[in-house]
């Protein structure tokens, strides 16, 4: 697959070979099955090597699968491996998000992308050695130097220094009383960070306050007595005169000030009265849970569009969201509701060129329950049209939810809770054991019937019996998104797992953000 690819094999060897060594004692010599038409290919996963074999060759191979390993008997102790593209879920990709971790991403264009030199001629002698070179070249990409105004006017900004991927600049103000820039990597070593990141950021904000309300009396009463301390800032500056706690006191300071950014940002941009209208289009239910229309939305987005008071790129997602979650407007009606906006070249050039991938007709929902009779040139809602029962758990949602602006959810959630409960759609989800997919339909099918691969497939595995202890193994569920995943979708494994008690794990081929989109539509020619 990545013979002719050598750059994109470099760079998924890391994450192929950390799945293997996951399931390296449960699938010794396995050979994995999928479908090209009417050819079945063998795939190695330990030596990626492809092997093109005719019908014959090919169907004899299927009948000497080991089926010890492939055979599915829907046991929920089966580890499952899930691959998927991004066209399982395109709304995450541009609805804001307000867990902490998510919406640090999204505002303050945190990068999350390596660029890393390599030797061209080392991977291609070598390809299967997992090869770096020793110079790093972490890029920042500074949006704010290439943003256009309302009228495509670029706005000049002074040139930020490159920052390392997953890194932020923060001040603090030093015991001269001076400001002073610091940086921070935001990893598992900061334990603020690994607490506060899936938390809302509403909750995060209480979080810090509260935390270091108690810090500063349990350890500097006195001091802060005498000065009378009425804020956060005044108690982090009261705590600088202790060098013990130098380290977890910077943490306070970092994660006081990316929360104090991202609502400041949230507020400048208006961004709280996109996100209700961006709940509503992606739910179809409103904030007290009762059920909307086409034309109440689009009123919403309408009023969004056509203000002054937001910018290109709220704009511009909402429209993709509108988009996305409607069936049947008309080219026409686009493109009418576009030049509303006022978009520049640029704006308008991401919203023809998302929508011409058409990722976003081929969703998960279009597969579940029985679709409903709608007139074939009627506008509709994705949800309306094939998902009935994700609407009334919405409404469910939107009477006890704690805030109105995280309402929806990743889809992820109802493949996982799906796969945890053996109700996955195995039509939609095929799995690559040609014998599991002959006793799902009825009676026994030959072998050249087809499956639809048009999704996801899955990999189900056994888990060995020796030494089995008496405390059974959590079973393990991986997921790979082929075209990168999101913060809220991470958001929600790491919840999931907890919930379910299993491990989840989930990859793809980058990390997703709205600067992440928005930088690779840059490299397009505007049309």
């Amino acid at each position: 697959m990545f013979k002719n690819i050598p750059r994109i094999r470099w760079r998924a060897f890391e994450l192929c070979r950390s799945f293997s060594h996951i399931f390296y004692n449960s699938i010794k010599n396995l050979h994995t099955i999928y479908n090209d038409k009417n050819k079945i290919t063998n795939t190695n996963i330990n030596t990626y090597s492809n092997k093109n074999n005719d019908n014959q060759s090919d169907n004899n191979n299927n009948n000497h699968m080991n089926n010890d390993i492939y055979h599915y008997n829907n046991n929920r102790n089966d580890d499952i491996l899930l691959i998927l593209d991004r066209s399982i879920d395109t709304s995450i990709l541009f609805i804001h998000d307000y867990s902490y971790q998510s919406l640090c991403y999204d505002l303050l264009n945190i990068n999350t992308i390596y660029e890393m030199q390599f030797d061209q001629t080392k991977i291609n002698e070598q390809p299967n050695e997992h090869i770096y070179s020793n110079t790093c070249n972490d890029t920042y990409y500074d949006d704010k130097n290439t943003e256009m105004g309302g009228e495509g006017k670029k706005k000049k900004n002074k040139k930020k220094k490159n920052i390392d991927a997953h890194t932020v600049l923060f001040e603090i103000t030093n015991n001269d009383q001076k400001k002073e820039e610091k940086e921070a990597l935001l990893s598992e070593e900061d334990h603020l960070w690994s607490s506060y990141r899936h938390h809302h950021i509403q909750d995060v904000n209480e979080i810090i306050k509260n935390e270091i309300s108690a810090f500063t009396e349990k350890n500097a009463v006195v001091k802060i007595q005498k000065k009378n301390v009425l804020n956060p800032t005044e108690a982090l500056d009261a705590l600088r005169s202790l060098p013990q706690y130098e380290t977890l006191i910077e943490q306070y300071w970092l994660h006081y000030y990316l929360c104090n950014n991202c609502f400041k940002l949230l507020q400048d941009k208006n961004i709280v009265d996109v996100g209700l209208v961006e709940q509503d289009i992606c739910c179809n239910v409103d904030k007290y849970g009762k059920e909307l229309n086409h034309q109440k939305n689009l009123a919403s987005v309408n009023t969004i569009i056509t203000s002054d008071e937001y910018d290109q790129e709220e704009k511009t997602r909402l429209l993709l969201l509108y988009f996305m979650n409607y069936i049947n407007i008309n080219d026409n009606d686009k493109m009418k509701i576009i030049e509303s906006a006022q978009l520049n070249l640029f704006m308008k050039n991401i919203i023809n060129e998302f929508l011409k991938l058409n990722l976003h007709n081929s969703g998960y929902y279009s597969a579940s329950d029985e679709p409903i009779q709608l007139s074939s040139n009627k506008i509709h809602h994705v949800l309306e049209n094939s998902n009935k029962k994700k609407i009334k758990h919405y409404k469910n949602v939107a009477k006890n939810s704690k805030y109105e602006l995280s309402r929806h959810e990743p889809i992820i959630k109802d493949i996982i809770l799906d796969i945890y409960n053996d109700t996955l759609d195995e039509n939609y989800f095929p799995h690559v054991d040609p014998t599991h997919q002959q006793e799902i339909k009825a009676g026994h099918a030959s072998h050249e019937n087809k499956q639809n691969v048009s999704r996801g497939t899955i990999w189900d595995f056994k888990t060995e019996n020796k030494n089995q202890t008496k405390k059974e193994k959590k079973r393990k569920i991986l997921i790979f998104i082929i075209g990168g995943i999101t913060y809220p979708e991470i958001k929600q494994i790491y919840e999931m797992s907890n919930e379910l008690d299993v491990d989840i794990y989930l990859g793809g081929t980058n990390l997703l953000t709205s600067k992440v989109i928005f930088d690779q539509f840059k490299q397009l020619p505007i049309s």
